[in-house]
């Protein structure tokens, strides 16, 4: 009996000892730190590149690039992307010489809906050129535009070598060309700007004087009004065009790649001597441009038609010829080397890019002119061959160099327009 009370003694106390044991340990639980996790090296490796990268300084762009930065903020944009005064290269005929004067232009008025571009420029042959144009580029979500313009233009020293695809150097002259214009514009844009038509309607006073280069012949003293007419007749005119236009490019890396068309007929109304000089001239060009190595070649092709419509006897005033020769066409000939009633022109470019904004380029031109629609062909084709150098943003050429080789010489153009542009006239 004692044993047994003892041992329920003995069972008590170890009881008691081991709830005192548990408490103990659950106190010294709830003080504990918590264990710290594991380091591995994958975790290691990722801390140490946190702590490099905040103490990284961002790479300076290359000296060259900083300096075209600076080039471009503070004298491309300005005088190339305006917004306020700026000046203004160009804006002359090929052939004017260098070209500058003041310019006013506003993109952001009416909340970006108008826009006005007003200038006047000069240049070292004294040609001169002032004209404003207000334009709303994008009505009614850009399925609609709007543009009214005038301006005059005194070409002095135009130069002539008579008609015809076999006129000669050695009939070289000049002669004074003045057109005063006045056009309004409206245009549909539909397909996302893929398909743009319109009319434009205008009117266009023209006279013809003494040449101002007093180096070689006045046209009016070696040619007249039998063998080249408008020369001592000049007309006024009313003029209509209308114009469709078809863009299927895609932007690429240096270049648009794809189809570009365009079209245009304008009828000259002689309002001067009872339509003598009336006549319809049908204008088209189409471009395609194939980008490959990844966009960083192309080879583009250009083909532009001209050609003047007569009724009865009419004649084409010889100052609205369509011509070849210059900058935009044959590059191996002068300006204005051909005059005829219809002229055909194709041009093939490889281009690739020798930096950001430099571009390099060689051609072929080929092209004639003919009198009338039926002698369209390739007789009396003329050619040329070079190189040039276009200076770019993205796809845009601000400025470019050609050298054109024919047999006729070499020429250099320093121009400030594309040489494949949209079409375009100073009527």
């Amino acid at each position: 009996m004692a044993n047994k009370t003892l041992f329920s003694k003995s069972e008590a106390i170890l009881a008691l000892c081991l709830l005192v044991s548990a408490g103990s340990r659950a106190v010294a639980q709830q003080h504990e730190m918590p264990e710290a996790p594991s380091v591995t090296r994958a975790g290691l490796i990722e801390a140490q590149e946190a702590a490099k990268a905040q103490k990284l300084i961002p790479l300076a762009p290359p000296r060259g690039q900083q300096v075209f930065e600076e080039i471009e903020n503070n004298v491309l944009y300005p005088i190339f992307w305006p917004n306020g005064w700026s000046l203004k290269l160009g804006g002359l005929p090929t052939g004017a010489g260098f070209t500058l004067g003041p310019r006013y232009t506003r993109t952001d008025l009416l909340r970006d809906s108008v826009t006005t571009d007003t200038s006047l420029v000069g240049s070292t042959k004294l040609w001169w050129r002032g004209g404003t144009a207000l334009a709303a580029p994008s009505v009614a979500d850009g399925h609609l535009s709007f543009r009214l313009d005038a301006a005059y233009e005194d070409a002095a020293s135009v130069e002539f070598y008579g008609e015809g695809p076999t006129s000669s150097k050695a009939g070289k002259s000049n002669f004074r060309r003045e057109f005063t214009t006045t056009h309004f514009e409206t245009g549909v844009h539909t397909f996302r700007d893929k398909l743009s038509i319109g009319y434009r309607i205008g009117g266009l006073l023209a006279n013809v004087g003494e040449g101002g280069d007093h180096s070689q012949p006045s046209t009016k003293q070696i040619y007249s009004e039998t063998n080249t007419p408008g020369l001592e007749r000049q007309s006024h005119f009313v003029t209509g065009t209308s114009f469709a236009d078809i863009d299927l490019t895609k932007h690429g890396f240096d270049n648009p790649s794809g189809f570009h068309f365009e079209v245009e007929n304008t009828q000259f109304w002689d309002k001067t001597w009872g339509g003598m000089y009336s006549f319809d001239l049908l204008s088209t060009q189409g471009a395609y441009y194939f980008s490959f190595a990844n966009g960083m070649r192309t080879l583009a092709v250009r083909a532009r038609n001209e050609t003047a419509f007569t009724n009865g006897n009419h004649q084409i005033p010889f100052y609205l010829q369509p011509t070849l020769g210059g900058s935009n066409d044959l590059r191996g000939y002068n300006r204005y080397r051909f005059y005829g009633n219809g002229s055909s022109l194709v041009n093939v470019e490889y281009r690739w890019p020798l930096a950001q904004v430099l571009e390099m380029a060689v051609f072929a031109d080929g092209g004639n002119v003919y009198q009338r629609p039926g002698l369209i062909g390739l007789r009396h084709t003329r050619g040329d061959g070079g190189f040039g150098f276009r200076f770019k943003k993205k796809e845009a050429t601000f400025m470019r160099i050609d050298m054109g080789i024919s047999p006729e010489g070499v020429q250099a153009w320093f121009v400030f327009n594309p040489v494949f542009g949209k079409l375009s006239h100073s009527f």
